[in-house]
């Protein structure tokens, strides 16, 4: 007597990498994927959904810019735009809103519109995933994302696409007109390489020690020639 046994193909080892877990007729919100929310506090700390601070150097890979309409501290609309999109004229936006849908906010009146960045990180040692939603109205957090922003193209007019910066979770003093303040600031330590083969598995540690557990390929600062050269190409 003899038993067929459906084997699975060479590559599908096992269900993770195509599991789901989605129900048909739902939507998935948008931000499912973007792992755990943090925010940066009043008293210059950047926190995790369970108030704990995150201290890890993290990898920013990628940055989203969105422009919600909130009724009821929920978005209840979502626009994504898209590469080199610019923002719309957001008080037009919200002058075509009822009244109704204004809240207080700040001592004032703001329209349901309101347009922000998503700056997406990872942690690789623990493969946790981290977004920071920044207003772009905030002048602080707006300022932090362009200034990383700026960072990241022009390291990559050097060191090519797969570019990527590990920051410090930080902050730095901001003057303003009533003395200044401290605002977030993304401090790249050192810049990577992902999307190569620059991330390598590496063995679990051998004892309860925290060792990273993934090895990247670190890329050189460019030299002064480098920069003061005008054949680069732009």
């Amino acid at each position: 007597m003899s038993t067929n046994v459906a084997m699975k193909p060479a590559q599908e080892l096992d269900g993770f990498d195509t599991y789901e877990d989605g129900i048909e007729g739902t939507e998935t919100p948008t931000y499912a994927d973007r792992g755990d929310k943090i925010k940066f506090t009043l008293d210059f700390r950047w926190i995790g959904p369970s108030e704990e601070e995150i201290v890890s150097e993290l990898i920013a890979f990628n940055v989203e810019r969105l422009v919600q309409k909130w009724i009821d501290q929920m978005p209840v609309e979502t626009i994504v735009l898209g590469p080199n999109q610019k923002f719309p004229d957001i008080d037009a936006m919200n002058a075509q809103c009822p009244k109704e849908e204004w809240r207080e906010a700040f001592g004032k009146m703001v329209g349901p519109w309101a347009g922000s960045h998503i700056v997406r990180f990872v942690d690789l040692n623990v493969m946790r995933r981290y977004w920071w939603p920044s207003p772009i109205t905030t002048g602080g957090s707006a300022r932090c994302v362009r200034e990383l922003t700026e960072q990241i193209k022009l390291m990559r007019k050097f060191r090519g696409l797969h570019c990527y910066p590990v920051v410090k979770l930080s902050h730095v003093h901001m003057p303003t007109q009533f003395g200044g303040r401290e605002r977030p600031y993304l401090d790249a330590k050192r810049w990577v390489l992902l999307g190569t083969s620059g991330v390598e598995a590496l063995p679990p540690p051998a004892s309860e020690t925290p060792t990273p557990r993934v090895n990247l390929r670190t890329v050189e600062p460019p030299s002064a020639k480098e920069v003061t050269d005008d054949s680069i190409p732009y």
